[in-house]
């Protein structure tokens, strides 16, 4: 009796019901049986027995051998065993990769204000495409490097508005308005929609993957500073330029 009583606790931290439990430990137990030598031997009501003995099948711990008469055999352990495994194993690893992925690219989804270190290149630049894509009025972006118009131009989606400022020298932007400056600062910044902030540590890395490859601020007020620096070095930077012609002006 206590070997039988901890076969049934073991099925059921496996996901077994208390019936199923019983009787898959009976059938083990006594061989191949009818449902109702299932509901005697396992104390089962026997209204209840089929459902039970269904619901095993299902789930690949029985099978059923015969309908005329109705007969139902145990699968050996070791092969459920295998299965079950193989099947934990394989949801932990999506488990794994769909909350790597939501670390890496869906912070733009997150609600909550807060500063996110983003460690990977190419995770950042996931982010930076989801911002400007879910940007619902504004883009403005900073750029110190080229790396940040590289990422832009890769976006499919843009909003109505998008205004660049790029260090004097680099390849215009193929989108949007822009202006020329000679000093920026030694890092990529772009503000969406004046709630959310990243600064990309381009001129920083030096040819190398850094630790940290940029930040990622979910703060409004933040945002708004950024924004307000923004403004003020634009109208810094003399008259705006559209994409596609015109000439260039420099502060």
């Amino acid at each position: 009796m206590g070997e039988a009583s901890r076969a049934i606790g073991a099925l059921r931290e496996l996901g077994l019901s208390e019936y199923e439990a019983r009787a898959y430990a009976a059938l083990l137990a006594m061989g191949e049986m009818t449902p109702r030598e299932v509901s005697s031997a396992a104390s089962i009501p026997y209204t209840k027995v089929y459902e039970v003995l269904r619901r095993l099948e299902a789930k690949g711990w029985v099978r059923r051998l015969s309908r005329d008469p109705l007969l139902y055999a145990p699968r050996r352990p070791e092969a459920v065993i295998s299965e079950l495994r193989a099947s934990l194993e394989r949801r932990l690893k999506e488990a794994e990769e769909a909350l790597r992925e939501l670390e890496e690219a869906g912070i733009r989804s997150v609600a909550p204000a807060g500063v996110y270190l983003v460690r990977k290149l190419e995770a950042l630049k996931r982010i930076i495409k989801g911002m400007v894509m879910g940007a619902r009025e504004e883009v403005l972006a900073l750029g110190s490097t080229g790396e940040l118009l590289e990422i832009l131009k890769l976006v499919p989606r843009r909003p109505g508005r998008v205004k660049c400022i790029v260090r004097a020298g680099l390849p215009p932007p193929h989108f949007g308005e822009w202006r020329e400056a000679e000093l920026l600062l030694p890092l990529d910044i772009l503000v969406s929609d004046r709630e959310r902030l990243v600064l990309s540590f381009g001129l920083l890395r030096a040819g190398r993957e850094p630790r940290v490859s940029g930040v990622v601020v979910l703060d409004k007020e933040v945002a708004e500073m950024a924004a307000s620096y923004f403004d003020e070095l634009w109208e810094m930077t003399g008259a705006s330029r559209l994409s596609g012609g015109g000439s260039r002006r420099r502060p």
